[in-house]
């Protein structure tokens, strides 16, 4: 199916100069005033243009633009096309493909004359400026075909008074008109028959016409002739064309136990979001089979889940999938985890605004992000992106990766009572990954998406996996000095077992090498060496307890034992710090880490000059 794959907006509100790419359902999430709607916006404009004013352009002083690449326009495509269409679009078209750009110079003026269309030609380069030809006779018409007005359904709109007018420009209208087309074609001839009837009794010209209107001609016209002589007045009642009847159908409603049905105005914001939902569901329901005629409509729509009981969005993010499968692509933006599914949250974009400029950037997708920063098929960073993890991090400004199970229980408690807030409210999201050796990666694809990350490891992250990734050297003196201190301490312990690479191993020990470094960090030359390796490491976005884990920290037994840490959150809630107040210092420390440092996305390089 043919669809816009790759948009680039330049100049257009907010959005100084993004691009992205689009598929066939394509959710953009991100918090108020990052300009998501000015994104769909731009490609509403790009589609079905209007003169663009002051106000639209990010700096006035520069044309504004939207590009558009279109994918999927093979020999199957175009045969469904006019010959005048397909003979005016092939010789643009490259591999399947054709691009496009709708471009305004400067605000003000009429769309015909202000707003003018290009279109690529194949095989002249990227910077050549006659490779843009301007309006190519034909063109719009066929683009009108593959990609008729979209339907736009906004955020704040008034639903209530978008159904109660007659316009085909509503966005009700729109949707009744998807439904009433297969009517009106099925059954217009006849209908267009009975209004043909009932005009021969009306038209002031018909031999049928009904004697009182022909009376009143006659007897109004007697009157004239006092006044003015010579004209003659008709009555005309106008009978409509069966298109025009259609084109003024809209909603009313009735509920159960109420037989009236009356304006859809009446009900609540709810019920009227509903029933614009509703609509939409049913379009799928009704339109899944794509289109045999060569169109592909732009679905947009903003916070779709809007006043809608959770059943419902999942009944209409399935519905929104199934359109997409079929004759209209989509884009939406939404601030509910219960918008993406797994199958979405690969091509998920999240959408930020740089404080300084004000100018929205669109980071990479997921996908984008994994396929840039990880090139092995490591499962185990695709299974730490998955759905279950996403509903948090997708909407965070900053993300913790925790290693193990005591950190992803405790954490958000611990926080809590000594921050005086939750995770959530500072825009925090947490992130498990079962062992620590995808930390390095994860941190890499968090920046790719402009999130910041933090990952929190035990100690024995540094001596085995920080050199595997490149964070520590193998020559690292505080290294060298910390596994020379715990070799001395095997010496005189027959619980430590010392392996092939130097390091504690836990092959034939009665002390497991977690319990061997925090006891040799717990030692009065340990300490010292282990706090720089900390700092070095912290630089890194990476923190490991110095005193081990964060369960020496905590005070707790190290079992990961659930019913320890639900004692432990429990005296939290009853503000017992306990054996935490010892390391008080230490896990306030910890806590401002990763809560106040500076944002990373505000300088992210997808903002381009």
């Amino acid at each position: 199916m043919h669809h816009l794959s790759h948009i680039h907006i330049k100049n257009y509100r907010s959005c100084r100069n993004i691009e992205l790419a689009l598929g066939n359902c394509t959710p953009i999430v991100g918090y108020n005033n990052a300009g998501k709607s000015n994104i769909m916006s731009a490609i509403a404009w790009l589609i079905s243009p209007t003169a663009l004013a002051v106000g639209d352009f990010y700096d006035a002083s520069k044309p504004a633009s939207v590009e558009a690449t279109i994918e999927g326009l093979d020999d199957v495509l175009l045969d469904k096309l006019e010959a005048q269409h397909r003979n005016k679009l092939q010789p643009f078209i490259e591999n399947s493909t054709l691009r496009i750009r709708r471009e305004q110079k400067e605000p003000g003026g009429s769309v015909s004359k202000a707003v003018k269309l290009e279109i690529r030609e194949p095989g002249l380069a990227e910077g050549d400026p006659a490779a843009w030809k301007q309006n190519p006779t034909g063109i719009s018409q066929a683009l009108q075909v593959l990609f008729p007005e979209p339907i736009f359904i906004g955020a704040m709109q008034d639903a209530a008074e978008d159904a109660t007018k007659s316009k085909n420009g509503t966005t009700l209208g729109k949707l009744l008109a998807e439904f009433t087309s297969s009517l009106e074609k099925e059954h217009g001839v006849r209908l267009q028959g009975l209004l043909d009837d009932v005009r021969q009794y009306l038209a002031p010209e018909s031999p049928s016409r009904i004697t009182q209107l022909n009376d009143f001609d006659s007897q109004a016209t007697s009157v004239l002739q006092d006044f003015f002589p010579g004209i003659n007045i008709h009555l005309d009642i106008p009978v409509p064309e069966i298109a025009s009847v259609f084109r003024q159908g809209t909603v009313r409603v009735s509920e159960d136990g109420r037989g009236t049905i009356r304006d859809f105005s009446s009900l609540g914001h709810g019920a009227q979001r509903s029933i614009q939902m509703a609509l939409i569901r049913y379009l799928a329901d009704i339109k899944s089979n794509g289109s045999d005629e060569g169109q592909r409509r732009l679905l947009l729509i903003e916070e779709p889940e809007l006043f809608l009981h959770p059943q419902a969005v999942e009944q209409l993010r399935a519905a929104l999938t199934k359109l997409s499968e079929g004759a209209y692509q989509v884009v939406f933006v939404t601030h509910s985890p219960m918008m993406i599914d797994r199958k979405s949250i690969v091509e998920t974009r999240i959408a930020r605004k740089c404080p300084s400029t004000g100018q929205t950037v669109v980071m990479p997708s997921m996908a984008e992000a994994l396929r840039k920063r990880i090139t092995d098929n490591d499962t185990q960073l695709h299974t730490a992106f998955d759905l279950a993890n996403a509903s948090a991090w997708l909407f965070s400004d900053r993300v913790v990766i925790v290693e193990g199970k005591t950190e992803k229980r405790i954490l958000p408690a611990l926080y809590e009572s000594i921050k005086g807030c939750t995770l959530a409210a500072d825009r925090i999201a947490t992130v498990t990954l079962d062992g620590v050796g995808g930390m390095k990666g994860m941190l890499g694809v968090f920046k790719e998406l402009g999130i910041e990350a933090f990952g929190i490891a035990d100690f024995d992250y540094a001596p085995s996996q920080a050199i595997k990734h490149g964070l520590l050297s193998r020559g690292d003196e505080d290294l060298r000095e910390c596994l020379s201190q715990i070799a001395a301490m095997a010496e005189s312990d027959s619980g430590i077992k010392i392996g092939g690479d130097g390091r504690p191993t836990n092959k034939n020990a009665t002390k497991k090498a977690a319990q061997v470094y925090a006891e040799w960090a717990a030692t009065d030359e340990g300490k010292p060496v282990a706090e720089k390796l900390h700092e070095k490491l912290k630089a890194h976005n990476v923190w490991i307890w110095p005193q081990g884990d964060i369960e020496a920290v905590l005070g707790l037994s190290g079992a990961k034992d659930e019913r320890e840490w639900e004692e432990f959150c429990k005296r939290l809630d009853d503000g017992e710090l306990g054996d935490v107040a010892e390391s008080l210092p230490t896990v306030c420390e910890f806590l401002e880490w990763f809560s106040d440092a500076p944002q990373l996305h505000a300088s992210s390089p997808t903002i381009v000059s």
